[in-house]
């Protein structure tokens, strides 16, 4: 479970060289605090290490935090991933762009203890979306550009006011929509649009107010009744870096749906392999036989699409997923609704790489299950992620070695197991005699170096069974399973004890370090923090007792 100081220095190296920025948030019955956060995040933000422990009203305005705790809220209702874009202004006053994935993390009973976010700034993007409709101003300061890019422009143009009035409409935009120049003028664009994607068609329009300018799919409605699938912009008109309106670029998807329903049998299908083109796309009938395998599958997984085609399905899903992957199929099957689930799938390499399945029941025209369409996504690199982030909630960054969360949550264990099968176990609480001279006399890069070694030589002198955490500055803590006696603890504590005299080279300076080791063992009447109060006054006792010592000897 400890892994070398090498590995956890390029592993804290990795997560505070991420350019993105990280936040661990736990998640309580009172409500959810900060416990994490990387470098970056700390640079982006007004946030510093003063946040961690408290909560999103304590460090944001009412109106981020009531937003954040709403999104969080998402993620512990559902138990899933959520993705989502905001805005925030930085340390510097410069408003920004950002992209959040809320992730959850749940402890070995299927318990939702944290969420972590991974905030990717988009600024540039963002602003490079706007910057490139700078081109359009040449439309307002050119008349033959303007008459060529719209009255012969191959796609559909509407002009809108700010209010989302139609102005005017080129000859693809008049012959597509059935309506003449007269009729369209002065209509709501939302006025074409069938009423399920209207509220979809505002929201980009109101997008596109603030700046944020999207390629979406809408069905209108023409004159005649036919509907018509279409792609569509909106794109701001601008006199002199002053937005006045809008173009609206539709783009006529029908030739592209005819295309795609030769072998797909629904538009939903389309909508769902469009949407996924990257991943890999598979469909599969009710008898488990493959209708389609997208090429990607061979970038993916190794496998050619007609190599897989001749497999029993799901041959290659780990063994301990694949369980949880037909019950899941089969209640999306049952309910009709979207499933999703991470299961672990082999490359033909024989690697078992980390995935994410999404499966999208599809159902014939008398309610009848036809087919499922299965977009899988390797997620190894986000799982990877993932579990170096769990790891750092629960240990110490500086020494590798479990912290105080953790060693509290095994003593809360340990005591529990003593209560009901009267398990024995021995606590050791210690410090680093006189750090602070350490310190001040070489500076904190020697007394970080002597705070790993001692947490090595700690490690060393324990056995497997045991477990030796950090709780912060010098201060170090043991648990000892299965000790029901001083004798048998003092052996250990001796142990430690020469590990410690062992000659100290570091950085090429030769160092005396001792320690001060406070020990208890439980009795009937003990609680977690008695256990704690009586190592500490252990330990004081012992560290007075070399003082008074050392006191005499100079007498």
């Amino acid at each position: 479970m400890i892994q070398g100081i090498a590995t956890l220095s390029l592993e804290k190296a990795l997560i505070d060289g991420i350019q993105e920025m990280i936040f661990i948030v736990r998640v309580e019955k009172e409500g959810m605090y900060y416990e994490f956060m990387n470098q970056s995040a700390m640079a982006h933000t007004d946030l510093d290490l003063s946040a961690i422990g408290k909560t999103f009203h304590d460090m944001q305005s009412k109106e981020m935090a009531d937003m954040m705790s709403l999104q969080y809220s998402r993620v512990v209702d559902s138990g899933s991933q959520i993705i989502y874009e905001d805005s925030y202004v930085d340390p510097e006053g410069e408003l920004r762009f950002s992209k959040t994935c809320l992730a959850p993390m749940f402890d070995g009973k299927g318990k939702l203890t944290h969420i972590v976010s991974m905030v990717q700034d988009i600024t540039n993007e963002v602003v490079a979306k706007q910057d490139s409709m700078e081109a359009w101003k040449s439309l307002e300061e050119s008349r033959s550009l303007y008459h060529s890019l719209f009255e012969h422009n191959g796609d559909a143009i509407f002009t809108l006011d700010l209010k989302g009035n139609i102005s005017g409409a080129n000859p693809i935009g008049q012959m597509l929509s059935g309506h003449t120049m007269e009729d369209l003028i002065g209509r709501r664009v939302v006025d074409f649009v069938v009423p399920e994607d209207r509220w979809r068609t505002m929201k980009n329009f109101r997008k596109a107010k603030k700046g944020i300018f999207t390629n979406f799919r809408i069905t209108i409605t023409q004159k005649n009744q036919e509907r018509l699938g279409a792609l569509v912009k909106f794109i701001p008109i601008k006199i002199q870096e002053v937005t006045t309106g809008f173009y609206v670029l539709l783009k006529d998807m029908r030739e592209l749906d005819q295309m795609v329903d030769l072998y797909m049998e629904s538009e939903k299908n389309f909508r769902v392999i469009a949407e996924n083109a990257n991943d890999v796309i598979i469909l599969i009938n009710h008898l488990k036989d493959y209708l389609y395998i997208s090429p990607s599958l061979e970038d993916v997984f190794g496998f050619s699409p007609d190599e897989y085609k001749t497999t029993d399905a799901f041959y290659n899903i780990h063994p301990e997923d694949i369980g949880q992957l037909y019950g899941t199929l089969s209640a999306s099957i049952k309910s009709g609704e979207v499933c999703k689930i991470r299961v672990r799938v082999g490359h033909k390499n024989g690697d078992w790489i980390w995935s994410e399945l999404n499966g999208t029941p599809v159902f014939d025209d008398n309610g009848n299950y036809s087919h499922m369409v299965m977009i899988v996504r390797d997620i190894s690199i986000q799982k990877d992620y993932e579990t170096k982030l769990e790891f750092y909630a629960y240990h110490d960054p500086l020494t590798g070695l479990p912290n105080r969360r953790y060693f509290q949550e095994s003593l809360e264990k340990a005591l529990a197991g003593y209560q009901t099968k009267g398990e024995n176990f021995a606590v050791f609480l210690l410090d680093i005699d006189k750090f602070k001279g350490i310190n001040d006399k070489w500076g904190h890069e020697i007394g970080d170096a002597v705070i790993r070694e001692f947490g090595k030589r700690l490690k060393a002198g324990i056995y497997k069974e045991d477990l030796a955490a950090r709780l912060g500055g010098d201060e170090f803590i043991i648990l000892l399973p299965g000790v029901d006696s001083e004798k048998s603890a003092t052996l250990v504590m001796n142990k430690i004890r020469e590990a410690m005299m062992q000659p100290w080279e570091l950085e090429g300076i030769t160092l005396s370090v001792s320690t001060s080791i406070g020990m208890t063992l439980p009795d009937k009447n003990s609680t977690i923090s008695s256990i704690l109060k009586d190592a500490d006054k252990a330990m004081y006792a012992e560290k007075n007792l070399k003082q008074n010592k050392s006191h005499q000897d100079r007498l």
